[in-house]
């Protein structure tokens, strides 16, 4: 609400603009927004004067104008429009967050204000509190850390069982020569500390199986990113996915996909979203039917069960994936939803993403009496 006695002001993301005598349009530079708002001169003269230097009913007495009850119910819109912010308010809430961090993450606060309800330093204070764990440093798991690290996540445990080979050069964004032959969670964590000197990150090179016990990460955790493609993202998401839910601990599953090039994961949040036994029964009745073909005629009977089929790609596509999954990890962050999308595909020749509609399975065995 208004407080006529607190220093409001225009956001920074938005620009106004006069059109005629009596039309103002607010244009929100970070989403696209508009809003076209008929008003009198008067709101005008208030608006035009905000300066984040004089208390509301200042700005009424220098432009001669009553703080009516239409004056507040206007200011109050634009208020819940995220049009105008308090600067009051904003400089109590700047305290939970460093100096350098304000200037560090300037931009990103920017973008919090104008999109989020929650307040952008909030939202920044919950990023550097959460402990994400991701299980799989490969080029989408190594990808994400880098991001969040960017975003001021700030505590991390990294597992993965694998080392840095030289053909990880062309799928990853973190490693370089001197790092083949090294652990892959280690030459990670190397590369994020350069990023951010407070980041506090574990490592772990160990392999998750079956009879993996994932309790010592996870009761530490408060997010869990799973990026396990071996044997299949589908297998090893079920397994961490079920000690998530038992934990009420969110889950973000990103990978290939059956080899799906540029996917889009989905965000499973206990009692609220789809469980990966959900996802388990859609995709057993959707595929049950399909089966892998592959141009096997020149490869000798007895080679067929050797691993001799690789999927290709582009850095940039594993790119999309990474970026797509940490916005959508921010956004549940800053307002504790999982978003309208799921697993999907972006289709390059169409550019367009295909979203497959799953949901909540009324008689599942995990979720289903939620």
């Amino acid at each position: 609400m208004i407080d006529p006695n607190y220093i409001y002001s225009i956001n920074q993301s938005v620009d106004v603009y006069r059109i005629g005598d009596d039309i103002l349009e607010f244009y929100f530079i970070n989403s696209r927004r508009r809003v076209t708002l008929k008003v009198t001169l008067s709101v005008i003269d208030i608006i035009s004067t905000l300066n984040e230097k004089d208390t509301i009913l200042e700005i009424c007495r220098k432009n001669s104008v009553e703080f009516s009850t239409d004056v507040e119910v206007f200011l109050n819109y634009l208020l819940e429009e995220n049009i105008i912010y308090c600067v009051t308010r904003r400089e109590k809430e700047k305290s939970i967050l460093s100096d350098s961090d304000i200037k560090r993450y300037d931009r990103q606060l920017n973008y919090f204000d104008s999109v989020f309800q929650k307040p952008s330093y909030e939202i920044q204070k919950r990023l550097q509190n959460e402990v994400v764990l991701i299980l799989g440093a490969g080029s989408m798991g190594s990808g994400i850390a880098i991001q969040l690290i960017m975003s001021g996540i700030r505590k991390l445990i990294l597992v993965d069982k694998d080392e840095v080979t030289f053909d990880s050069l062309q799928r990853h964004f973190s490693f370089k020569i001197s790092d083949v032959g090294r652990s892959k969670v280690d030459a990670l964590k190397d590369y994020l500390k350069s990023i951010d000197n407070n980041l506090v990150c574990e490592t772990y090179q160990e392999l998750v199986d079956y009879d993996t016990s994932l309790d010592k990460w996870l009761d530490k955790s408060s997010f869990v990113i799973n990026t396990l493609d071996e044997p299949y993202i589908g297998i090893t998401s079920l397994k961490v996915g079920r000690v998530c839910y038992e934990k009420k601990i969110p889950m973000f599953v990103a990978g290939g996909f059956d080899a799906h090039l540029m996917s889009t994961g989905e965000l499973v949040i206990p009692d609220k979203t789809p469980c990966v036994d959900c996802y388990t029964s859609y995709f057993s009745e959707t595929l049950k039917d399909w089966k892998p073909q592959y141009n096997i005629s020149a490869i000798p009977d007895t080679e067929i069960l050797k691993n001799r089929f690789e999927v290709g790609g582009l850095p940039s596509m594993s790119l999309f994936s990474v970026s797509y999954a940490v916005m959508t990890i921010l956004n549940y962050f800053a307002s504790d939803i999982a978003g309208a999308f799921g697993r999907g595909e972006l289709l390059l020749d169409q550019l367009e993403i295909n979203y497959l509609n799953i949901t909540k399975n009324p008689n599942c065995l995990t979720c289903g009496s939620v």
